[in-house]
């Protein structure tokens, strides 16, 4: 892996996900990476097959410990859930319990507590999502409330606030009508919690759900096909990924573009787009096998990496590490 400027140096590389990488989260603090995927097995040293699905759910989501990039044991042994879509990290200002929760492309949500070096899995339930998808598409998490949002590639929208006991707690769950969430994220705080905002890939609009998740605030209808998306509220700035252009530059407030990123393609693929480095820069994957960096505020490229194939770059993640800022991919 390397960088046209030199602006990025690999650091390391993470192994023990096998196949398509479908997300991945970094803690906050830049101690753990998490990652998300379908699950293969080697029978060979020539062949790799795909294992049954009832080991998928638990294979599929892997833990490393980042400073020593060693690979963590997690819980193993539950039934079929398929392929891990979407992780987020589950911690609190106030507490030393954290772990992590995932959602797979069979609608089940799961909750693993971080005991020690190990990970536990205390929650696992099949969520209801809309009538042309099940699958779990995005998820979100919110620090300072415990709110835990999550999506389904059809209709439906949940919010979750998460116990003491890292149990996943129903606050409300809504269905839009012929929307199509691709991305969720949280918003501007207000009484009992952060607004909600879902983000449609199909229909391209974006909903605003109020602080308790039940009343549509707002919708934006952006007029394109959205990847996935990423929201600074403190730079007052959202980005999209426009499937067919590049990465779209919004402010919060305003329905207006303000500007486009423009990304080389082929295909029309989903890639995730980040905030970096004080939101100053913007940050989102390929089809090529490259990862572009933006100045938000130019427009102009930063550094392009090269991940060494050309495949399709979907999964990034940005956190603040302990000493440096840490970038997953």
């Amino acid at each position: 892996m390397t960088s046209d400027r030199s602006k990025y140096a690999l650091r390391g590389v993470l192994e023990g996900q096998l196949g398509p990488v479908t997300s991945i989260a970094v803690h906050p603090l830049g101690t753990y990476v998490a990652s998300g995927g379908e699950c293969l097995i080697l029978q060979s040293p020539s062949k790799i097959y795909r294992v049954l699905p009832s080991f998928q759910g638990e294979e599929g989501t892997k833990i490393w410990h980042l400073p020593s990039a060693k690979l963590l044991e997690t819980p193993a042994g539950a039934s079929d859930r398929g392929y891990t879509m979407a992780v987020v990290w589950i911690t609190k200002p106030d507490d030393a319990e954290e772990g992590i929760a995932f959602g797979t492309d069979d609608g089940y949500l799961c909750v693993w507590r971080r005991n020690g070096v190990n990970f536990t899995e205390v929650f696992s339930k099949r969520l209801t999502g809309g009538v042309e998808g099940q699958e779990i598409s995005s998820m979100a998490y919110d620090p300072s409330s415990g709110h835990l949002g999550i999506v389904h590639r059809s209709e439906v929208v949940h919010r979750f606030i998460i116990d003491g006991a890292m149990w996943p707690i129903l606050v409300k769950s809504v269905a839009i009508p012929k929307h199509w969430p691709q991305a969720v994220v949280f918003g501007q705080s207000g009484v009992r919690g952060p607004e909600l905002w879902t983000f449609g890939r199909e229909d391209g609009v974006i909903h605003i759900l109020n602080d308790n998740g039940q009343v549509i605030l707002k919708s934006k209808d952006t007029g394109t096909v959205i990847g996935h998306a990423a929201i600074n509220m403190k730079e007052d700035a959202l980005i999209l990924d426009d499937v067919s252009q590049g990465i779209a530059l919004y402010k919060l407030s305003g329905t207006e573009r303000l500007k486009t990123f423009s990304i080389p393609h082929s295909e029309r693929r989903s890639r995730n787009v980040a905030f970096h480095d004080g939101a100053s820069t913007v940050i989102c994957g390929s089809d090529h096998g490259k990862i572009y960096i933006f100045d938000r505020r130019t427009g102009k490229i930063n550094d392009t990496i090269h991940v060494g194939v050309k495949e399709w770059v979907q999964s990034i993640a940005v956190s603040k590490g302990i000493d440096r800022d840490a970038q997953g991919f």
